[in-house]
């Protein structure tokens, strides 16, 4: 038993040395990976334009998915406003010039608002404005109605619907919900082409009988090749069976999730690979088919407060017109949409930084409006 035992123990000590051609098979393997990580670190930094500082910034995200085909990875570069300011500023925002008249600088639309939710859509539609629009139109609930239009004057506040028929009619046949439905469709579709952008969400809540109005919208709206910027309750809408496949390719398409949003559509992502999506975050990453991904570089603030993803959703929505604008004088097209949705990354994130730098701790929402100006003055001004 001793001859037998000893020999096993000497083995087994943690201070015996292998040689490389003596180690077993499963260490040779990782010492093979280790050194193939190590050649594409090396291949990373060769690509022009990066060095050993930049090169963290390429990673690799699955554009779009479905159980029937295989993810496929796209690069992604990211970048901060310098990095692009001058072919932003050129194909993305849109000239200030003598000529200009009311409404010829953006009208946005805002479909959302509720009994509950009257901050969101405020938010929303006030950041369309100080970004750049010269008019916002807010579409809600006839309850949010009064406390909307009490934020701001310069806010254009329409009751489409009544929160408490609706919620009534959700637990009743579905054709007498017909009738209501069909007159909150027509009320903002009586305005849909004033406007040069719909973005759809923020505030709207999640009542059954608002979502069949607004799928029936977002289809009108397509059919008049309106662009849309989808937020909040939107995207909820779009993981329901019902609606997976509302969206087509017939006109531009912004989807605006944070992560946990992100993760909820992933199942849906193959029927939405024609869309352009914005995922909120650390560095807001725009994710399309057919280019490589844009992830902005710009540094926001600590302080995460509610609110904040209605602003980027407004600010959006003003970009997205400018695009709009800007297509029919020829001087861009709907290829620059991705360009664009950085962009209005870049001034939300340069506007949360500087009221961050200010405020600290007791940063909200209205701070982040009051900079989202000064900021767009600020990246945009030569």
């Amino acid at each position: 038993m001793r001859r037998i035992l000893k020999p096993a123990r000497l083995t087994l000590k943690p201070t015996k040395q292998h040689s490389p051609s003596k180690l077993p098979s499963v260490a040779l393997f990782f010492l093979a990976a280790t050194s193939q990580l190590t050649n594409c670190h090396a291949a990373f930094s060769t690509i022009p334009g990066t060095d050993s500082n930049t090169s963290h910034s390429l990673v690799y995200r699955s554009m779009s998915s479905s159980k029937t085909e295989a993810p496929s990875k796209t690069e992604t570069t990211k970048l901060a406003w310098a990095d692009r300011r001058d072919d932003a500023i050129a194909k993305c925002v849109l000239p200030l010039t003598s000529t200009s008249h009311k409404g010829s600088s953006g009208r946005v639309g805002v479909l959302g608002g509720s009994a509950r939710y009257t901050g969101a859509p405020y938010y929303a539609a006030m950041a369309s404005l100080s970004a750049g629009a010269d008019l916002s139109f807010v579409f809600c609930a006839e309850e949010a109605t009064l406390p909307i239009k009490s934020y701001s004057p310069e806010l254009m506040v329409a009751g489409v619907y009544s929160a408490k028929e609706f919620d009534q009619l959700a637990d009743q046949d579905e054709k007498d919900a017909e009738i209501p439905i069909q007159k909150m469709v027509q009320e903002v579709t009586s305005v849909m082409d004033k406007l040069h952008c719909l973005v759809i969400g923020p505030g709207m809540g999640r009542c059954p009988i608002v979502m069949k109005a607004t799928a029936r919208i977002i289809r009108e709206a397509q059919s008049r090749k309106i662009p849309l910027v989808l937020d909040a309750d939107a995207l909820f809408m779009l993981t329901q069976p019902d609606y997976h496949e509302l969206l087509q390719p017939s006109s531009p398409v912004v989807l605006t999730p944070n992560k946990v949003e992100r993760k909820r559509l992933e199942p849906t992502m193959g029927s939405l690979n024609h869309c352009v999506v914005v995922e909120k975050g650390q560095y807001d990453e725009i994710q399309y088919t057919g280019g490589t991904n844009l992830a902005c570089g710009e540094e926001g603030g600590l302080k995460r407060s509610g609110g904040l993803g209605d602003i980027l959703s407004g600010t959006l929505g003003t970009l997205v017109s400018w695009n709009a604008i800007l297509t029919d004088q020829g001087d861009a097209s709907s290829e620059d949409i991705p360009l664009a949705c950085w962009t209005a990354c870049c001034f939300v994130k340069r506007a949360t930084n500087r009221s961050f730098e200010a405020h600290r701790r007791s940063m909200t929402a209205p701070d982040v409006l009051k900079q989202l100006g000064p900021a767009v003055n600020e990246m945009t001004d030569s």
